[in-house]
């Protein structure tokens, strides 16, 4: 299993229209095959950001969500939405 984690920052005033965003590509991708966990979440003490939490069966279905049309759709929509390149951290499970 493949669990990744990626932040997001939203340019000032543009944190509802980033949300939106994030939030239409959640169903598609729990629709996708391997998938295992898609979940978006907000930071508490920090307006606009926000985290994805997402888990695939393996890398090859996390590559394979980078290439679906939300995801392309995703990456084209959001630089004018985000005030730096999102962080993405892929994580190994040890218990």
């Amino acid at each position: 299993m493949i669990n990744v984690l990626t932040r997001f920052k939203a340019q000032g005033g543009k944190e509802q229209a980033l949300l939106e965003l994030l939030k239409s590509v959640v169903q598609p991708t729990r629709n996708e095959l391997g998938g295992v966990k898609y979940e978006l979440h907000q930071e508490n003490e920090k307006l606009g950001h926000f985290i994805f939490i997402k888990s695939f069966v393996d890398h090859a279905a996390f590559e394979k969500h980078k290439n679906t049309g939300h995801c392309k759709r995703l990456k084209k929509e959001m630089p004018e939405l985000i005030a730096q390149e999102p962080e993405i951290i892929i994580l190994s499970q040890h218990a």
